[in-house]
């Protein structure tokens, strides 16, 4: 359209005394004014001063540029749908509201709200009335919430812990998303306290442990822990640790609890599975001389005088003839089988263990009479010769079994063992391929001492290593189960091991989060004279001065023991060496496979030998340790990425906050929501919250979302806290369901001009 024309419309639609003054108004509100004809190019009639500084051009550059058509100025990326949605709203009123990019003079594109109204001028034909404000910033915290959204709701699907809210005073309980995928039940519940075993899915065995947890909250502690088993939503049992955290209103008296249900199920199975594995012997997997003892002594402490029981020692006869013309492998087979039948012969209840080389025991519990005891010893040395006569032809295998009954021959374990195994001397003496039992009448001057065999040296100490192994592994694990501060029970452990093993130095090194080539001492302890080295070590390279690096030292058992370490490649020695180090032990870490780090012990003091049950102690504490030092690490780095995201949308300027679409119920409130509005917080309605209405508001943008329409943008009034805002809403998926994000901006400088 020529300029001539064009000034001509504008003084027909200015065609009063009032222009001048309007004109200069509209110059001076913040933000872009225009109108323009509803034609192909949507021809600009009037802007002002600002649509002209919002977008760079002078009204001169606007003609000679765009040749005064508006539609050019629109980035080629909205154009087509921008017009639809204009012809969208056109059909149901006067009036629009639209988003569009445009492109400014300098080259930026920005992001503008277009709200506007259909006029005629005088000669019947159509334009817009237009006002433009820049929301390229709420286009950027849109964007940058979406992002954090996203993350959070990552974070969130990938730990397996629930997060709970336990209102007290009004018995609410919100769970998070996870509940209801591992349990089935609802994530809200009302009036709980009475109908806790309809709500919560605990183990029956375990609901009063979960009372009293609950008892200690409502009593006034501030924290408390307990692990419990829940029935999962497909009826196996989970154990669960939960941690609850009692919070006092302004009267001091309990009013809300908030904690987290943590699956420790796999790792509760792994320490089970590596407490029994300590506990057996690792050829037969019997229990092991240590344990077959304390399991005995439990029973025996617990035994009325009317119970009885019997201690067998089994013996193979001739077993080392056979292991030296057969071969060890032979030998070890042959004891796997044996030590198969033996469970074969034997009720679950029964103890039975492998207490050395060829050398079985039994404890039977609650025998009827000695018929029956009589009648098992016959029964097992029948097994076992079956099983010789069908495995090995030209094998005879038999063995000889001594026996002591509880309580005739002995009320304690020592006892009852040392009378067994006088009684297995004596069916040795008799010819082999029997049973004796103790015969208390016989002097015990009548046998002949056996030379290959010193009675007394059968009998366990409490002193014997295994004993002190096994329970330092079970310390290990207690400290651990226990500790509500993982670092000060690494910490403690590390002192444990290094004063038990008499060490120098019991340190942990892990592999660096960002770069594995380099390792970080994380933990130290050190013997008194030996200085600490943790903090020379916080960002350590991997030697790799022969082949296949330092991780290479590592056996397939994840084991590095070196006695001397001047055997050493050059560079390690000389790293060692400036430690003062003469021998070391160290325990590799892995998680599924890869190397993670190592726990090791450190002699300064003189080129150390270390016994195989001692190595074995230790690559089963290292294995533990590693469990709950990689559990810790991987929930820590979960709990900084989450506060991170929650400090991102608490740090926002908008009001912020996600509702249930059906419901409105609201889920997540910003703490810039929470600042304006005290009583806007998770659960309840928003409607409640902002207008203290009991029903949805009619102006609600939520209304306006449809399947074609995936944003809601509008300006409401809140009477009660007396501002405009623009708000916007949007579909999201929040934690596996669909809710709604409504962003909200304080347009009120804006709408009062």
């Amino acid at each position: 359209m020529p300029d001539e024309k064009r000034n001509q419309i504008r003084e027909k639609l200015s065609d009063t005394t009032e222009f001048d003054e309007l004109q200069i108004l509209s110059d001076n509100i913040p933000g872009g004014m225009f109108s323009c004809l509803i034609d192909k190019k949507l021809t600009l009639l009037q802007v002002n001063k600002g649509f002209q500084s919002m977008l760079g051009y002078t009204e001169d550059e606007i003609s000679s540029v765009f040749d005064n058509s508006f539609w050019e100025m629109i980035d080629p990326r909205d154009r087509e749908a921008t017009m639809v949605e204009v012809q969208r709203q056109m059909a149901i009123g006067p009036d629009k509201v639209l988003e569009y990019r445009m492109r400014c003079k300098d080259g930026r594109t920005i992001w503008v709200l277009d709200k506007g109204h259909l006029v005629r001028d005088r000669e019947g034909r159509e334009c817009f009335c237009c006002v433009l404000v820049d929301v390229t910033r709420n286009k950027e915290i849109e964007s940058e919430l979406r992002i954090s959204l996203e993350r959070h709701q990552i974070i969130m699907n990938q730990t397996t812990d629930i997060l709970f809210d336990w209102d007290i005073k009004d018995d609410k309980l919100i769970l998070s998303g996870k509940w209801k995928e591992k349990f089935g039940r609802p994530c809200s519940a009302e009036g709980i306290r009475q109908n806790f075993e309809t709500v919560l899915p605990v183990y029956n065995e375990d609901f009063d442990k979960f009372r009293g947890l609950i008892s200690r909250i409502l009593t006034g502690d501030h924290y408390a822990e307990e692990e419990l088993r829940f029935v999962g939503a497909d009826g196996h049992l989970v154990w669960c640790r939960v941690r609850i955290s009692g919070l006092e209103d302004e009267g001091g008296v309990p009013g809300r609890a908030v904690g987290v249900i943590v699956d420790i199920d796999e790792d509760k199975k792994k320490a089970e599975f590596l407490i029994d594995r300590a506990r057996r012997d690792t050829l037969t997997g019997l229990y092991n001389k240590g344990t077959s003892r304390e399991y005995s002594e439990e029973w025996l402490s617990l035994a009325s005088p009317e119970q009885k029981g019997a201690l067998f020692i089994i013996d193979l006869d001739n077993f080392k003839h056979t292991n030296d013309t057969m071969g060890h492998l032979f030998g070890d087979a042959l004891l796997s089988e044996v030590s198969h039948i033996l469970q074969k012969q034997f009720r679950s209840r029964d103890i039975v263990g492998r207490v050395g080389g060829d050398e079985f025991m039994v404890f039977l519990k609650d025998i009827t009479d000695v018929e029956f005891v009589k009648c098992k010893a016959g029964q097992i040395m029948s097994a076992l010769s079956e099983m010789a006569v069908q495995d090995a032809v030209r094998m005879e295998l038999s063995c000889s079994i001594g026996i002591a009954v509880f309580p005739d021959h002995g009320n304690t374990y020592q006892e009852l063992y040392q009378r067994a195994d006088q009684a297995l001397y004596r069916a040795k003496n008799l010819g082999k391929n029997r049973y004796c039992f103790f015969e208390p009448f016989l002097p015990e001057e009548g046998f002949l001492p056996n030379p290959f065999c010193n009675v007394n040296t059968r009998i366990e100490s409490d002193d014997n290593p295994v004993n002190v192994e096994l329970r330092l592994i079970e310390y290990v694990f207690r400290i651990l189960y226990k500790s509500s501060d993982m670092d000060v029970a690494v910490n403690t452990i590390l002192e444990v091991l290094g004063r038990q093993f008499d060490v120098s130095r019991v340190y942990i090194f892990e592999d660096d989060e960002e770069d594995d080539r380099f390792c970080i001492n994380t933990f130290e302890w050190c013997n008194e004279g030996i200085m600490p080295e943790i903090e020379n070590l916080q960002h350590v390279r991997y030697m790799e001065d022969f082949n296949g690096g330092y991780k290479s030292n590592f056996d397939e058992n994840g084991v590095f023991y070196c006695r001397d370490v001047s055997a050493l490649p050059t560079q390690q020695r000389e790293f060692l060496e400036n430690q003062g180090i003469k021998s070391m032990l160290q325990c590799a870490i892995y998680d599924k496979g890869q190397y993670h780090g190592f726990v090791g012990f450190d002699e300064c003091r003189v080129n150390r030998y270390w016994t195989q049950e001692q190595v074995s102690t230790i690559v089963l504490i290292a294995e533990i340790l590693s469990t709950f030092l990689l559990k810790m690490r991987a929930q820590s780095s979960a709990i900084n990425n989450a506060q991170s995201l929650e400090t991102i949308l608490d740090n926002q300027s908008a009001w912020i906050y996600v509702v249930r679409p059906d419901t409105l119920e609201m889920l997540y409130v910003n703490r810039r929501t929470q600042e304006l509005v005290p009583q806007a917080s998770a659960g309840i309605t928003c409607h409640k919250a902002f207008y203290y209405s009991d029903t949805p508001c009619d102006f609600c943008p939520l209304k306006k979302l449809t399947g074609e329409t995936v944003r809601s943008v509008r300006n409401i009034y809140n009477p009660y806290l007396e501002v405009w805002v623009s708000t916007d809403a949007c579909y999201i998926e929040w934690k596996g369901d669909k809710a709604a994000l409504i962003t909200c901006h304080d347009v009120s400088d804006l709408m009062s001009k």
